[in-house]
């Protein structure tokens, strides 16, 4: 009991110590439509293009054990203060999503995957032209495929280890690095996606 004890109290200092730069995420399992939503539709909102969802899907599916689902999400755009709200409810309704996900306090949302709806959320500024926001919507098409996948998982926070390890390798083909990009390193969602029971 005390080994667990311990353990809890090094992931939290770990998630506590990690930079409040960013961090992208997350899978919402209520809803967001069940509280209100406050969704910018813009005309400069640049939608990601077909055949980027397209190649990113063929991409995880032949690098991840994860189906080549065709069925697109939706995607919206949304303030990054509107990101963090929606975070902020989707934890304070459920307190397993607390201790499974690693979300640490004063650590910025960067994007939201709402399961019932298949939607990912992006923040306004989002354009996709830079392979750091291309590595954001691959984070957010892992959740969409494991959702649509039906895939299970021990605990919520293992969900996170697959779309982390995608945008870390995702980033890498460009030369670039999770930890450089979001301040988020691998030993950190290594710990933080363990089910501890």
């Amino acid at each position: 009991m005390f080994k667990q004890f311990l353990l809890v109290a090094v992931v939290a200092s770990l998630t506590l110590a990690t930079s409040s730069r960013a961090h992208c995420e997350y899978a919402l399992e209520r809803s967001a439509s069940t509280g209100s939503r406050s969704v910018l539709f813009h005309s400069e909102a640049v939608q990601p293009p077909e055949d980027l969802l397209n190649d990113i899907v063929a991409w995880l599916s032949s690098n991840f054990d994860l189906p080549a689902i065709k069925d697109r999400p939706a995607v919206e755009f949304t303030s990054r203060v509107e990101l963090a709200r929606l975070r902020a409810r989707d934890l304070s309704s459920s307190q397993s999503l607390i201790g499974n996900d690693g979300q640490a306090a004063g650590r910025e949302v960067v994007a939201l995957y709402d399961n019932n709806t298949s939607t990912i959320l992006l923040p306004d500024d989002w354009d996709g032209a830079s392979p750091t926001d291309q590595s954001v919507l691959v984070h957010e098409m892992v959740h969409h495929l494991q959702n649509l996948g039906k895939l299970k998982f021990e605990c919520l926070g293992a969900r996170e280890k697959t779309a982390y390890l995608a945008q870390a390798k995702w980033l890498e083909r460009f030369g670039l690095s999770l930890e450089k990009e979001f301040d988020v390193d691998m030993f950190t969602v290594l710990i933080t996606s363990a089910c501890s029971y």
